[in-house]
């Protein structure tokens, strides 16, 4: 719905605001960027939505989980096996509607940097994190409903808690370096003023790195991550290239409005009040 009302106010004409900044050409071509990637997730979501009632209405997950329990595999192992199948065939399914976005769609508006390469190998490490993070804790999960009885949901959701408070710092330290290059930002103007305003908005920062964004996309952007004193700025090569030092400053400044905002912490609490919601349902 929220998506609907975004393309209700788009307009091809470039506002007074913008008129120093943006070409009416580009302004428009943005405009038509956004309706036709909003069109593309109507298309996936709605084919999405049909899977999924075919799914529950023609029985499937019971097919899936007669056929998995034929293994005779321990009760745990036969859960890993049933979430694992359910998601290989979701991922199959995606697969194209993936491929269209990032082949299609960002090459046609010159945003596509990724190789099939790149892709591919973005596929494998996705598969390997899911195995050994999700399997690590789905396990746990499958573990304390099989011998806790009716407290197994409490369990359960102190344990979700507990991964959604560490993906965190994990994130930041194991899995983000997996799929990208980051380098110390070079001392500098642009260091030394983000050093500056952070100790001004005291906003604690451990490293500020510089992402090769520019492997995947040629759009711009920049992040924080992290808990405590442990964070990290990270900023795109391709925000580097395109900014000037004022620029960069304001994005960095709407990043640690995320900070302020307790935006991050916000966001981990409502997802503990969810999955606490969720596994007491289950139970």
């Amino acid at each position: 719905f929220s998506r609907f009302l975004d393309l209700k106010c788009l307009s091809k004409e470039l506002p007074e605001e913008f008129k120093e900044y943006y070409k009416e050409d580009e302004y428009e071509r943005s405009q038509e960027y956004t309706r036709e990637n909003a069109r593309f997730s109507y298309i996936t979501s709605t084919f999405d939505l049909i899977i999924m009632l075919l799914v529950i209405f023609l029985g499937l997950f019971n097919y899936v989980d007669l056929w998995v329990r034929g293994f005779g595999f321990s009760p745990i192992i036969t859960g890993l096996v049933f979430f694992g199948v359910l998601f290989v065939i979701q991922d199959i399914i995606g697969i194209p509607f993936s491929l269209y976005r990032t082949f299609i769609i960002e090459e046609k508006y010159g945003f596509n940097k990724t190789s099939p390469k790149t892709y591919i190998m973005d596929k494998i490490k996705g598969y390997f994190l899911l195995i050994i993070l999700g399997g690590l804790v789905l396990s746990l999960i499958l573990s304390f409903f099989q011998n806790f009885g009716d407290f197994a949901w409490l369990y359960a959701w102190v344990v979700l808690s507990g991964f959604l408070v560490l993906i965190q710092p994990l994130f930041t330290l194991v899995i983000a370096p997996m799929f990208n290059t980051f380098t110390p930002l070079d001392d500098g103007e642009l260091k030394d003023r983000i050093n500056d305003f952070a100790k001004k908005v005291q906003f604690p920062i451990a490293r500020i790195d510089v992402m090769d964004g520019s492997r995947r996309s040629s759009k711009a952007n920049a992040y924080f991550s992290g808990l405590g004193k442990n964070k990290r700025i990270a900023l795109f090569d391709t925000l580097i290239e395109k900014h000037s030092v004022d620029e960069l400053l304001s994005i960095i400044a709407h990043e640690v409005g995320h900070f302020k905002k307790k935006h991050n912490i916000k966001g981990i609490i409502l997802g503990v009040i969810q999955s606490g919601i969720m596994f007491f349902l289950l139970s």
